[in-house]
């Protein structure tokens, strides 16, 4: 097993958050910017490798945004992030089984989300946490169980950013906030059980 850099799981956390919340707002520069901070935090990548994974991010993003969406491009470009990633950060899985995890991911997300625009907006969100933890456990090299943790509170994370996209969120920057503590509950629950091996 390659041992991996350790990451600052609240930089991480307050990256990732501040990235949706750019994204959702339109602002696509700032955005981008922080994909690329995200990308040399998390994963570990130089800057001029940071900038090409945040543009197969956006290209995946623009593949898979429509109802009518294009997975197979959407899975190719995440494929070509996941290639820097991995040679940033010695992952042990393929590119191809990390892409399709987090297609998984975002399919189900989607369906979730969408399920919610409907009163009580409550949802399953079991299918989500097993996505998650099978992403994390390939991404972290360690099992689902043991990733189960952050994939709870990461579901729970996007849970709060639906309420937000979806219109139905009684306070904003009360959600943003819960947002960025869940995100940063569940990438210190991931550096615990790194640090555990």
């Amino acid at each position: 097993m390659i041992p991996q850099p350790a990451f600052d799981p609240d930089k991480v956390a307050y990256y990732e958050k501040a990235g949706w919340e750019a994204y959702y707002d339109r602002n696509w520069p700032r955005a981008f910017w922080l994909l690329v901070k995200l990308n040399r935090e998390e994963f570990r990548m130089s800057w001029l490798t940071a900038v090409s994974a945040a543009l197969d991010t956006v290209r995946a993003t623009i593949a898979f945004a429509p109802m009518d969406n294009d997975v197979p491009t959407a899975i190719g470009y995440v494929e070509r992030f996941y290639e820097k990633a991995r040679r940033s950060l010695g992952i042990t899985a393929g590119a191809r089984v990390l892409a399709e995890l987090e297609m998984e991911y975002w399919i189900v997300h989607r369906e979730l989300a969408l399920a919610r625009l409907q009163p009580p907006h409550e949802g399953n969100l079991e299918p989500m946490v097993e996505s998650l933890a099978r992403l994390h456990a390939a991404l972290f090299n360690a099992t689902p169980a043991a990733m189960r943790s952050s994939a709870e509170l990461r579901a729970l994370a996007a849970q709060a950013v639906d309420r937000i996209t979806g219109k139905y969120s009684t306070d904003v920057a009360a959600d943003w906030g819960q947002v960025e503590e869940y995100l940063r509950q569940a990438y210190r629950a991931v550096a615990a059980c790194r640090n555990r091996r």
